[in-house]
């Protein structure tokens, strides 16, 4: 004897898909977002080359255009590269570490500093789901290598 599927479960199978959908969707989206982000903030360190005080004034004013998440928590440190100081304004952390694709040759000028170096960057997609509750995963970005003119670039919250 042949059954028919009920109306009931086909309409959850459609919900179902179309909620599967849509969080596919947003996800793909905020993805992006950060994605953006991490680009942004990386072509204002590379065009003040460093992490300094302009390049921090151009990065906070591309991200209010933006409508990026505003929060002050801290940054996570990561294993061989030094976290560079926030202003606590937005949810993104910058790292300064030395180029790992320098030999062991000509990874030091005469000033034993580093001849290049790079910043990364990891912003965050920020999620708020009113069952779930909220939570942050983040988007790591490395910029490329940067020529060493004189010492390190200038790392000091003014």
């Amino acid at each position: 004897m042949q059954q028919g599927i009920g109306e009931t479960f086909t309409y959850n199978m459609i919900i179902l898909f179309i909620i599967i959908v849509f969080g596919i969707l947003a996800a793909t989206l905020s993805y992006y977002k950060a994605y953006k982000v991490n680009n942004r903030i990386l072509d204002s360190i590379e065009k003040y080359e460093g992490y300094n005080e302009p390049a921090r004034q151009d990065i906070a004013g591309k991200l209010k255009t933006i409508g990026y998440t505003q929060d002050n928590s801290d940054c996570p440190q990561r294993k061989g590269m030094t976290l560079e100081p926030q202003d606590g304004t937005y949810l993104y952390c910058v790292y300064y570490h030395v180029d790992d694709t320098a030999t062991k040759d000509n990874s030091k000028n005469d000033d034993n500093e580093p001849v290049y170096y790079n910043y990364s960057v990891a912003s965050y997609i920020y999620i708020d789901l009113p069952i779930v509750g909220s939570f942050k995963i983040p988007v790591y970005t490395k910029g490329e290598r940067t020529y060493n003119f004189t010492n390190r670039p200038s790392a000091s919250v003014q």
